[in-house]
């Protein structure tokens, strides 16, 4: 076996690892989740924080795509796949700070919800390095790996979305107080930000997937707040919607690739 096919194989035990570790993680932590108190309030006060079900459905997906990649990118026969050898050290990186995220994750402490805010947004610049050493939206690659290449892109966009949930979540532990009379307006504000920041990243990248997870994101905050604060409810279907929209467009309208692999 040699030196590539080594780290390509170690490569995938670290990210499978990983996933597999996160599981079992949260599993323990929501049958104990009647001792996070703290941690379910900054999620109630954080209006930026989509539905529980968003997360149940998005980090499954995702996990499943990205098991498939790490395993796909260590068969001999991708061993000579320039993009996967590129990805190499980002899918490593990722991952390790996945499990830096997984283990704050499990604490109700101040100094551990910040680290995991923090870590959260650490993630992101991960993401994108990854999703651009696989050439997403750049190369057209066979299959399957364009459809493990999919996995990446909802990755990238989810912890885009996630970003902006942590930003609010440091805000919170830092004390700073929102008056009741404006929570809504300057909700809406940051919800339109990050839609507008979503959809021009997802052209920059050519990769309309990317905006999937801006669509679930914003559709799980209009049914978390619903019956809770009807403004923000409508304001964040109405993004969703708009989105949902600009996502339709660019995938009719994608730039052709640079080149084509089959």
């Amino acid at each position: 076996m040699n030196t590539i096919s080594i780290q390509r194989v170690g490569t995938a035990i670290a990210v499978v690892g990983s996933i597999v570790g996160t599981y079992f993680f949260t599993r323990s932590r929501t049958q104990r989740k009647s001792s996070f108190s703290k941690q379910r309030k900054e999620v109630d006060e954080n209006l930026l924080t989509p539905a529980n079900e968003t997360f149940g459905i998005m980090w499954p997906t995702i996990y499943t795509g990205t098991t498939a990649l790490a395993v796909h990118q260590a068969l001999p026969d991708q061993l000579d796949n320039t993009r996967y050898q590129k990805a190499v050290p980002w899918l490593v990186s990722s991952y390790a700070l996945n499990n830096v995220f997984t283990y704050f994750f499990a604490k109700d402490d101040l100094l551990s919800r910040r680290a995991a805010a923090l870590t959260t947004i650490a993630l992101l610049p991960n993401a994108l390095m990854l999703h651009k050493a696989l050439e997403i939206g750049k190369t057209n690659v066979p299959q399957p790996e364009r459809t493990f290449q999919k996995s990446i892109s909802l990755y990238a966009g989810w912890l885009t979305a996630a970003s902006v949930i942590s930003g609010g979540n440091l805000l919170l532990q830092s004390g700073i107080k929102i008056p009741e009379s404006l929570k809504g307006q300057l909700t809406c504000g940051a919800l339109s930000l990050t839609a507008t920041l979503g959809i021009g990243v997802a052209r920059k990248l050519n990769d309309p997937y990317y905006l999937i997870p801006f669509i679930a994101a914003l559709a799980g905050i209009a049914a978390k707040q619903k019956n809770e604060r009807k403004e923000v409810a409508l304001c964040a279907a109405t993004l969703a919607i708009t989105v949902a929209g600009a996502f339709a467009k660019q995938l009719q309208e994608s730039k052709p690739l640079e080149r084509i692999e089959e």
